[in-house]
């Protein structure tokens, strides 16, 4: 006996109506609008981070630099006058003594320096410079405890600054601040400027 093939039940074949994918668009559209919004500030805290852990590199080398260099070159004693009331000499850096502005260094976006060929970055250089490094010594740093010990201590400070578009940053020199601000011989606040300030002071060893 022949038996007849069974035919297809209605309805077994699973599917999505009209209105389930819409729903489903507009959760995923809604979802994809909330991600959008949150790229910029995750984009931003990377920018922030990264920022960070580069310029201490900066700093952590420039410090090592200067720790092994001599200390009477650090302060630049054969021109340090014998008067120690001034608090920062003027227009002084370790990388130029007595120069009419504060030299500056430089460093591309992946921390490594770039040295100008001439007194200021041309062109070409100025597109690979991220970074604008400041460093001010202040030979006799005042000491809460023994006075005689400040001649030979030195107090560092080196800013390193991230700027937009590698526009000059104001530095606040002696010819328009007195010469016992704080602030002497530092990177000024700019719009746009991103400054970290690595503090230290830099001690005379046996020898050195």
């Amino acid at each position: 006996m022949i038996r007849p093939h069974p035919q297809p039940r209605r309805g077994s074949t699973a599917a999505f109506t009209l209105v389930e994918i819409a729903i489903a668009i507009g959760i995923l559209a809604v979802s994809l609008v909330a991600l959008m919004g949150m790229l910029p500030a995750g984009m931003s805290n990377f920018r922030k981070a990264m920022d960070i852990s580069i310029t201490a590199q900066i700093a952590q080398r420039l410090m090592h630099d200067m720790e092994q260099a001599e200390f009477n070159e650090v302060v630049d004693l054969v021109h340090l006058p014998p008067d120690s009331t001034g608090y920062c000499p003027p227009h002084y850096s370790f990388r130029a003594p007595k120069v009419d502005a504060p030299a500056l260094r430089y460093f591309d976006g992946q921390g490594e320096e770039v040295i100008p060929k001439g007194p200021v970055p041309n062109d070409a250089e100025k597109k690979v410079i991220v970074y604008h490094v400041n460093i001010r010594i202040i030979p006799r740093a005042e000491l809460p405890t023994i006075n005689e010990a400040a001649s030979q201590v030195a107090q560092v400070t080196v800013q390193v600054a991230r700027t937009g578009g590698n526009r000059d940053i104001p530095i606040l020199t002696g010819k328009d601040s007195d010469p016992n601000l704080p602030e002497r011989n530092l990177f000024m606040k700019a719009n746009g400027v991103t400054i970290l300030t690595y503090p230290a002071l830099l001690g005379k060893t046996q020898g050195k």
